[in-house]
Order: structure tokens, then sequence, then C-alpha cells
């Protein structure tokens, strides 16, 4: 027998919106835990729900941008997923927590309104949404909210009147000594705090410097997502929600005695096998131009289960090959930080002449 929740009530809201004649612009607040867990709503474009939780796991479905489920149990950066409202219906599977967002509050449009890139009304705008529009809440800062739009996000200016759905959390206090986006002369090990753009937004993330001679790289990432595991001949950086031993999303970085053409053919070759690739010249902040290698889609049409992209940095001494392995559930996030570290990353003994 099914039971009414709140599920089935927001979408009748959402239903109901639209045949308001008069509205304001307002914040819902979360909804809290119903009669069977916590809302969630899908952010990405496709979200894979798996078996176990672990991205290695067997996928079971695909949930669309939107889809709204229940949530009961969190394990190490997964969510069990629950698509039914029947009070003896099972567990559908498990999905990542970084692209979903549980129980939000959310944001209902009084009219067409704009969404920046970031709060400031100068920055560019991403979005115009139309009147009646709900978006989850993803961030409250007073004068700015955060929205999810369609795997990105987005800020709007509060009108003037709407009251938030909790009192907004204090600003974080400013480091005592601001650090620069990539310091210099540090060792390796060493930790610092940065500003990095994601998904529209700044946030401000901790870095550890990394410096193998044998590579011979520097570079930075970011310690609380990645693990990193240094040896003599590699640097690979693997997401923490990740299985160490068999790992989906991270990026490895070698050095190679041949050539940057040599090695991005015989690449772009291996590649091609499974991937329609793209070769193209790229320059990096720091180590300059170099050829990225896009492998994100499946050969003859065919869809891939992972992508990657592949830059190689030509040097004094050969060429350095970064790596990065990735799913398409993880394109914007994991994605967009793995080009933000291969901005800090530099060459060791120089670049090719």
């Amino acid at each position: 027998m099914k039971k009414n929740n709140r599920l089935a009530l927001l979408a009748a809201l959402i239903l109901t919106l639209g045949s308001i004649g008069s509205v304001f612009a307002e914040i819902i607040p979360p909804y809290g835990e119903g009669q069977i867990g916590l809302q969630a709503v899908v952010l990405c474009e496709e979200l894979t729900v798996r078996q176990e939780p672990k991205a290695s796991s067997k996928a079971v479905t695909t949930l669309k941008y939107g889809t709204r489920f229940s949530v009961q149990k969190q394990s190490d950066g997964w969510a069990d997923c629950f698509l039914s409202d029947a009070s003896d219906a099972g567990s559908a599977g498990w999905v990542n927590m970084d692209y979903i967002v549980i129980d939000p509050a959310w944001y209902r449009t009084d009219a067409s309104t704009p969404v920046y890139a970031w709060n400031d009304t100068s920055a560019p705008k991403v979005a115009l949404l139309d009147r009646d529009t709900l978006l989850p809440v993803l961030k409250d800062n007073g004068d700015w909210i955060v929205v999810s739009l369609r795997g990105a996000t987005g800020w709007i200016r509060r009108p003037n009147g709407t009251a938030s759905a909790a009192p907004a959390a204090p600003a974080p206090a400013p480091a005592a000594v601001p650090a620069p986006a990539v310091p210099s002369g540090m060792r390796d090990g060493q930790r610092y705090y940065g500003t990095v753009i994601l998904e529209g937004m700044a946030e401000t993330v901790g870095y550890e410097h990394v410096r193998n001679d044998t590579i011979g790289i520097e570079m930075d990432y970011e310690y609380d997502s990645f693990v990193r595991v240094s040896e003599e001949g590699r640097e690979c950086f693997i997401s923490r929600y990740e299985d160490l031993k068999n790992p989906g999303i991270y990026l490895e970085i070698r050095y190679s005695t041949q050539s940057a053409e040599e090695v991005a053919a015989s690449i772009g070759a291996s590649l091609s096998r499974d991937y329609e690739i793209v070769l193209e010249p790229c320059t990096l902040e720091l180590a300059g131009s170099c050829t990225r290698i896009d492998a994100s889609a499946g050969r003859d049409g065919r869809g891939a289960s992972s992508m990657q992209t592949v830059y190689v940095i030509p040097a004094a001494d050969g060429c350095r090959v970064a790596m990065a392995h990735y799913t398409y559930e993880s394109a914007d996030g994991f994605g967009a930080r793995f080009r933000n570290m291969m901005n800090t990353l530099t060459v060791i003994g120089g670049r090719a002449n």
C-alpha cells in the first residue's frame, strides 16, 4: 500500500505554481524527514545509480537532472536511493553525493529573474529564469542565494522582502595572511589555502604542494578531495570517494624520454580504438603550450562508461604526460578540479626549445 509523502506533495506544489495569478518571490524552507527519509534532488544532467556505494559497482539505472528521490542512509560519500513511495519498496541503489543535494530549501521566482556567474550584478548572466520557476537552494548568503542550474550553479540577487529559509551562516573568517593562488618556492608537502572557481562559484580550498624531481614536475592539489599516491616514476591523485586499488576518478602524471609529438601520436592511436578522440593545442597557465587529447565520446556512436583527458607537455628532456580519468557524472566537478590542478603544473628542467 502506498503512503503519501513529501515527494508527491512537492510535485503537486510545482504543478500548482503555474496556475497562481499573483505570487511573490520566496524561499521555501527544507521539508525535513518524510516517511521514507530525506528528500534529495539530482543536480547533474545524468546520474548513475549503482548496486553498491562505489564507482566500480554495476550501474542499475540513471536519473535525469531534477529527479527527486528519498535518502535513508549515507556511506562514505554515497547515498542510497529510494525512487518509490511504496512502504515495502527497497533501495534502487546508490548515488554519488557530489551530484545531489539532500533536503534543500527551494527558491521560487516571482518574475523574470537573472542568474549571475557570481554575487555581483556586473558579473556575466548565466541564465534568465521564467516566472514561477522553482529551484533548489545550494547556499544562502543573505543578499544572494546560490541555485542549481542543470549541472551548473548561479547566483540570484535576493529581492527586497524575501525572507531567508533559515538564518544565514556567518561568513568564514579570512585567513590571517591571504595566500596567492600558487605560492612560489614551496617545499614538497607544504600546504596553503587558495581560491578556485568551480561551477561559477568562488570556493576556498586547501592545497598541498607537490615536487617530484624524478618526474620533473611541481604542482598543487586539493588534499581534501584527493589522496596522493607518490612513486618515483609517477604521481597519482585519486578521488577520496574511490577504491585506491581500482579507482575510476584520478589524475596520473609521468615522465617520458620520447618527444611530445611521439607520445601524443601513440596515446591518440591507443585511445582511438575505444573513443572518438580530438587532439588540439592547449595552453596551461604555468606549463605553457601542450597537446590536449579529449576522449569523451565512444567510438562509432557508442556510449562510453568513462572519459579521459590527456595533456602532453613538451620538455627539454622529453615530455610530461598527465592523464585525467573520470566519469560523465563527475565531468563538471572533478573534471574542473583536474583542469585547475593542471594550471598549477610547472616542468622542472625547462621546456623544449
